[in-house]
């Protein structure tokens, strides 16, 4: 009796007499596959003829799941062992660049269940000043989230400094805000010495 085990691994071939009893071969493996017997199926015992019995075999599927670290949802994708793969569009996630995933997305459906990480740099962002004719106000740069020091309030002459518009935050948002300057106008008074006069 010859197995052809169909591109699974080999199986001897078993010889013996004629009308013994037969022990069927241990199953054979395939990658990417489940074995579902032999065609014709291995007899009892020995029969008068050479059969060769062919491997069956059922395509499994796989799944490749997706962790984003926070960002947004990926959805898995189950397919069948080697079939193409399409990779999923790029997560997003506020204050930060999408680096790819690790393991990298395969190009085909391998043969076991993988998790593919997304891999993030954290952005930076700058908030600007604008002192609206007051005393310059440098700009603040930093990563994402971190905390932000409020800078010296500016001066201008003649006015009282009223805050900034937006406020300053006090972690850096993912954005690049300006902050304006808000002043309110002084009141100053002109007195007069009239020497004995009225």
């Amino acid at each position: 009796i010859s197995f052809n085990s169909d591109g699974g691994s080999e199986v001897d071939s078993i010889t013996q007499d004629y009308n013994t009893a037969v022990t069927a071969p241990a199953n054979p493996s395939k990658e990417g596959y489940t074995f579902n017997g032999w065609n014709p199926a291995v007899p009892q015992t020995m029969p008068a003829d050479n059969p060769t019995c062919v491997a069956q075999w059922t395509i499994n599927r796989y799944t490749i799941s997706f962790d984003s670290q926070g960002g947004s949802n990926v959805a898995a994708i189950t397919q069948d062992y080697n079939s193409a793969v399409t990779a999923p569009a790029d997560p997003s996630k506020e204050g930060y660049t999408f680096g790819g995933w690790e393991p990298a997305v395969p190009e085909r459906m391998p043969a076991d269940n993988p998790t593919c990480v997304a891999q993030w740099t954290i952005n930076r962002y700058t908030i600007s000043f604008d002192s609206q004719g007051g005393s310059e106000v440098a700009a603040i740069t930093q990563d994402y989230n971190s905390a932000v020091t409020a800078p010296a309030d500016p001066s201008k002459e003649g006015y009282t400094f009223g805050g900034w518009e937006p406020a300053v935050p006090e972690r850096m948002p993912a954005d690049n805000p300006t902050c304006v300057a808000q002043w309110t106008i002084n009141r100053y008074t002109i007195s007069f010495d009239s020497q004995g006069g009225s």
